[in-house]
């Protein structure tokens, strides 16, 4: 309504004595259609640019998801890559572990001294490997005494069987 006000007193202001009567006034008709077809552009446009803005804004949303999945590919790589450091980790442990053991069985510790050690050793534990070292040379030397005393010969002091007793401790012992 307020369009067609304007037109009209476009109209009344086109009659005006500074008009040319070469051209030619429109009428009221005509300038309803104009307005009718610029209204009608208008409204294309409109749809236009909605149609266009939902486009976009399923292309970001679509990007978006893709970008989200990339990142979701992104860390379940991660998490395989660190799945994968700590098998190589336990891989390298337990290689550690068992040539530490072999050390320690191999100068003659018990197996489960020898594994005690290991780990004690892997886990930087050096109190416990001396404690263990300790042990286990204590534990050696008592081995070798009672060893050497099996594999000794018996003491030759004092008398022997069927002997007389010695004339000079008799004196003393009276």
């Amino acid at each position: 309504m307020d369009d067609n006000k304007n037109l009209e007193g476009q109209a009344q202001q086109n009659q005006e004595p500074d008009n040319k009567p070469e051209e030619k006034e429109p009428t009221i008709e005509e300038l309803m259609a104009q307005l009718a077809q610029e209204r009608a552009n208008n409204a294309k446009l409109k749809n236009s640019f909605d149609k266009t803005s939902s486009e976009l804004a399923n292309t970001k949303k679509q990007l978006r998801e893709k970008q989200s999945a990339e990142e979701q590919e992104e860390e379940a790589k991660k998490e395989a890559e660190e799945e994968h450091k700590k098998y190589v980790k336990g891989l390298e442990d337990t290689i550690r572990m068992t040539n530490a053991t072999n050390r320690y069985l191999a100068i003659g510790m018990s197996a489960e001294m020898a594994k005690d050690t290991a780990k004690a050793e892997l886990e930087n534990d050096m109190e416990k490997v001396t404690e263990n070292m300790s042990k286990f040379k204590d534990a050696s030397i008592k081995a070798a005494e009672s060893e050497w005393l099996k594999s000794r010969p018996p003491v030759n002091a004092g008398q022997g069987e069927g002997e007389e007793t010695d004339l000079f401790l008799k004196g003393f012992n009276g």
